[in-house]
Parts: C-alpha cells; structure tokens; sequence
C-alpha cells in the first residue's frame, strides 16, 4: 500500500467539458469508454466528480451473468440488423437495447477506482459514499451534493447507494440485482426520469429468495478498494497528530442516539470481518485482519470505545470456532494498540462467561459538552480535537491494562465455569495467546511504562513454572512458550 500512498494536494473540481465527456459515454451505455475517458482524465489536481465515482461503485458491484445459460445478456448492447418492413413492425420485432454493465465494464471499474487512490485524497473518493455525520452534527440536515449529472440510466440506478447508511450495506449480496436496464423513455423528445428494467436472475432456495450474503461474491474487489482507502485515510491522519486511525472509518459507525459520547456499535463491520475470516482464500481472510486492525486503531480517539469493542468482539468468539479464533489471534500484527486490544479481549473471554456476556448494554451517556450546532466545518473539526485529546484518550486505554499479576491469575485459574460451555483447546488458546501478547506489549512499551509486576515475575523465574502448570507437556503452546521463555534475559529489565 504504500507505493500510492502520496501527500495531499489541493484538488479542484473537474471542468463541466471534463465532466461532459464522461456523461456522454455513460449516457449512451458505452461504460468502458466513458471508463477509458475518466482514467485519462484522473489527475492529482481534479477530484473525481462524486457522481462519478458513485457511479463507478454501481458499475463495480453490478453482478456477472450466471455461470451458464445466460451468454446471450452478455452482447445484448450489440445492435442486430434492421427488420423489414413496417417502422411499427421493426420497433415490435426488435429486442429492447440493454444498457446493463458488462463484465468488463465491471472489472474495468474496479481497476479505476484502485487507481484513484494513487492520484486523490480519500476525503475526495469518499464524499459520495453513504456515512454517519460527526457527534456534533447529529440531528443537522445533511448538505446536498453537487451532482451534476441525473439523465443517464447508470446516474438515477447509482443513487441507490447514495440512500444506504453506511458503506457496509453496498457489498452485501442482492444489494444491486442483476438486471436488464433499458434506455429512458422519451416523452415529447424529452427524457423521462422513470427507468424501465427486467429483472434477469433472483436466487432461489426452496422456491423463496435466498438468504443474502454479508459480501456479494462480486463485491470482494470493492470491499479491497474500502480497505485501501481508509488505510491511506489513516497514514494521512498520522502525519498530521499522533493518533493513526481513520476519520472516514470512524463515519461509517453511528454516533450514540443522544449525540454524544463515544461510538460503539460494530455489528455491521463485524459481520464483515468475521465473514472474511473464515474464507478459505487467503487474500480473503488477509482482509477481516485489515479490518479488525483499523478497527481496533479507532481506539486512538476518544471518539470510540474500546472496551465495548472487544466486548462485542467476544460476545462473537463464544460461538466461533477453534480455527476462527486462532486465526484472529495469530493474523493481526505486533503493535503496541493491537497487542493492547488481544490482551483485553484474552482477559474479557477467560473472566466472563457466555451467559453473561451474550448482550452488550450501552455505556451511560457521558457527561461531555456538545459542541455548537452548524458548524459547517463539523467533520475538520471533530479530527482537530480527536488529535488533541490523543494523549489521555491512550494513557487511559492503557491504564485499564491488566497487570501482571493479574496475568498470571488468568492463566493458572481452572476456569471451570468456562470448560462447561466452552472446549478446552480454546480456553487453551486464548492463554497462550494472553501470554504472548502481553508479553510482547511489555517489550515494546517505553520502560517508565512497563508494569512493574511483570518485571518481578521474569526475574523471579515463575513464568517456567506458569508454562509447566498450565499447558500440558506435549502440547504445541507448551513446546513454543518454554523456546520463547529461554530467549529472553532471565531476571534482567530490558530498557
């Protein structure tokens, strides 16, 4: 990701000629050329027109054909020979013209929107896609956007996206079904704003509409394309403050209802990510990782509540498998508010039980002083003061760590309440994985910020004795952590 990850520059709209010759492509139904014009025209110096890129998501998310039988729908734009005969005999003879994305319209999206992200600033490709607004502005009346063009099939089809709440709602399965979509009716040589389609497949099971996916298989490529977008959003915004997390992923997450305090509610992300990860592609599961670490990067900024995250996280790993949860444990990567986030979540599934933890109530709403309604700069605004409050937001994240000697705790308990309801193997994994990662986290915290407990028990040699008590001898966590154990400087601090 980083070879197009590029500084901001101050972008301008494109011209009404520029925007033109792409209208003209996509009102005629020739995507790919209007496709080829658009790419050309991208520049670091011209935002993409919002209705463009809207209309390029509708593009990229239109289904294929079905595997067989449907080779015909395909060529459908082509035009076929004239009929003979009389003008009313031809126009009943003649198939209606579709002006359906073909496949290649579609993959050639995908590539433009990836290649955007190589010349424009994610605030400009993020504008036309559905969000929450910030806390402050809740309640405000959403600005319109300048859309300049409404005549084209494709525009009016695309601003189903543009009606969703989050962005999370554009990959799921049957979102934009597949359909013959056919020219606009002309009504005194004026165009009607009413399209006319034919619904070409609809999923069955048992003769009723199947069940839709949490990511279409078509959307793969766009849900990427997300993930990109807010991982420059949030290198971006590190430049900027200490904090790394990403304002426009922090959007797509609805602000508590009185407006204020922090955002909590994850279901739809989540679904996401735990969908991804038990994918048996590997790029596909390389992505619920991306996720979940912009996630848990949110963490940051008082804007988000960590401790209701991992919550919901482990309300979700008591009904996962061993193999999702390994997964999860071992994909995400060795930074201090990632390593931050295991430790909770281990602490969270070994001292809470199912029945205990299957709903997640909201937090009290917090005493916090609402800022001014109006602000047409809300969303600058909130960043300015996320960045501000970065220091306390982290020092208080980290002062509910758990010490190691409540560590230790966690890992010789029987925990027998959780062997009923829970297979040993996991509660297994969720130690050695509480033992790696805080362990880990101590290495890599600045030494006035280690705990003090942690530093006694390395030099008073108890971890061999943990490691014998609590994980069988001929098991694989057993075999790693006594390697990993005599690596490191018995009874010496580092720092």
């Amino acid at each position: 990701m980083s070879s197009v990850m590029i500084a901001p520059n101050e972008e301008r709209e494109m011209t009404r000629n520029q925007r033109g010759l792409v209208e003209t492509c996509f009102e005629e139904g020739q995507y790919e050329s209007g496709i080829s014009v658009l790419e050309h025209l991208r520049s670091a110096s011209f935002k993409p027109p919002a209705a463009h890129i809207r209309q390029l998501l509708y593009i990229a998310l239109f289904p294929p054909p079905p595997p067989t039988g449907d080779q015909i729908s395909e060529h459908d734009q082509v035009p076929i020979s004239p009929v003979k005969g009389s003008p009313t005999k031809q126009k009943q003879t003649l198939p209606k013209l579709s002006l359906s994305p073909s496949v290649a319209a579609s993959e050639a999206a995908q590539r433009l929107l990836m290649s955007f992200l190589s010349t424009n600033s994610p605030e400009s490709l993020f504008r036309t896609l559905p969000g929450y607004p910030p806390n402050s502005a809740v309640g405000t009346p959403e600005p319109r956007s300048d859309d300049h063009d409404e005549d084209s099939v494709i525009a009016q089809e695309s601003f189903c996206i543009k009606d969703c709440r989050d962005c999370w709602a554009i990959l799921k399965g049957g979102f934009i079904p597949r359909k013959k979509l056919l020219p606009l009716a002309r009504d005194g040589g004026r165009k009607r704003s009413r399209n006319a389609y034919e619904i070409e497949d609809v999923s069955l099971q048992n003769g009723v509409p199947a069940q839709p996916s949490i990511i279409a298989e078509h959307a793969w490529p766009v849900l990427d394309w997300l993930l990109f977008l807010f991982e420059k959003d949030e290198l971006l915004a590190s430049q900027n403050s200490a904090a790394k997390f990403s304002p426009l992923l922090l959007s797509q997450i609805p602000p508590p209802r009185g407006g204020t305090g922090p955002r909590w509610e994850v279901d739809a992300p989540l679904d996401i990510f735990f969908y991804c990860v038990q994918q048996e592609d590997r790029q596909r599961r390389e992505m619920s990782t991306r996720l979940l670490t912009l996630l848990v990067n949110l963490s940051l900024t008082p804007d988000f509540d960590l401790q209701m995250f991992t919550a919901a996280v482990t309300t979700r790993l008591y009904s996962s498998s061993p193999q999702v949860v390994r997964t999860l444990m071992e994909s995400l990567p060795k930074a201090v508010p990632v390593l931050t986030f295991k430790v909770a979540l281990c602490q969270k599934f070994l001292s809470t039980t199912p029945s205990t933890s299957g709903v997640i109530k909201p937090r009290p709403k917090p005493l916090t002083r609402r800022a001014p309604p109006g602000d047409s700069e809300a969303t600058s605004s909130t960043t300015k003061a996320n960045a501000a409050q970065t220091g306390s937001n982290t020092a208080a994240v980290k002062s509910s760590l758990a010490t190691g000697s409540e560590v230790l705790q966690l890992l010789t308990s029987g925990h027998e309440s959780r062997r009923k309801a829970q297979a040993p193997s996991l509660i297994l994994l969720m130690k050695y994985a509480l033992f790696l990662s805080y362990a880990h986290l101590q290495r890599l915290l600045p030494p006035d910020e280690r705990d003090g407990d942690w530093g006694d028990i390395l030099a008073s040699g108890k971890l061999k004795h943990v490691i014998d008590t609590v994980f069988p001898s001929d098991s694989e966590y057993h075999t790693a952590l006594t390697v990993i154990c005599s690596l490191w400087p018995g009874g010496r601090r580092e720092g």
